[in-house]
């Protein structure tokens, strides 16, 4: 399901996109077991666009802050190298070929070569029914790499419900809840979480991943790197 269920009334102010994040965290009541809800089956591995944050050493600082004051057993904790945005699956590993991986690849690349690169703002911490997760701003840029992302992957695959940018709710999570989690209880620490504030980071490049889940980790290899801005470049 879709959270927050509406999108912010800016897609570029930080200040209303990180407002409205944290309204409707407040607004669940509790958080759910995330791998109750995920739809996986193990060991099947799934093809994934996403954004990887491991050489973001902003990014990789604030969530390490975080996660060091994170000290309860409801919540498996995000490897630092693993931190992500997901933009969306492509299909299950069984369910395409490789060479069909590599056109979609390739497609992806000539749409996203006149996409500049853009900056972001990363935080500060709030959450989902399953996820603790930054605020990220603007949307603006991300909303139309999902759309470019989305329509060579309909052209490619012959589907046009594969990604759906209407229900894309950008963010970055750095744990996941194992239980049924109160947000009575959890608010005072997220309170105190949000005062670590914010971080810059730089999205240079999409990624097109192999996903697959160990011990309640996703984990992933990069298949294709899709270079933002390629063909602006004088």
């Amino acid at each position: 399901m879709t959270f927050p269920a509406q999108p912010p009334a800016s897609l570029d102010d930080p200040t209303v996109i990180q407002a409205h994040d944290w309204e409707a965290f407040r607004s669940a009541g509790h958080m759910q077991n995330h791998w109750s809800r995920a739809t996986w089956t193990v060991p099947r591995r799934t093809y994934h666009w996403m954004l990887s944050f491991h050489d973001a050493p902003d990014v990789r600082e604030l969530a390490a802050k975080c996660q060091a004051n994170i000290d309860r057993p409801e919540f498996d904790l995000i490897p630092l190298d693993l931190v992500h945005m997901t933009i969306g699956r492509i299909a299950f590993t069984d369910e395409i070929d490789r060479p069909t991986i590599a056109r979609l690849a390739e497609a992806a690349q000539a749409s996203c070569a006149t996409l500049p690169a853009f900056d972001l703002t990363v935080g500060p911490l709030t959450g989902s029914r399953g996820a603790l997760r930054y605020s990220v701003a603007p949307w603006s840029p991300l909303l139309e790499l999902h759309r470019r992302l989305s329509a060579v992957t309909s052209e490619q695959l012959g589907s046009a419900d594969r990604l759906d940018t209407e229900r894309f709710r950008p963010h970055i999570s750095i744990a996941y809840s194992n239980a049924d989690v109160p947000l009575a209880g959890l608010l005072p620490l997220m309170n105190e979480l949000r005062t670590f504030g914010t971080a810059p980071t730089k999205v240079t490049a999409a990624s097109l991943v192999e996903l697959r889940l160990e011990d309640r980790v996703y984990r992933y290899e990069e298949v294709s790197r899709i270079p933002l801005g390629v063909g602006t470049q004088s």
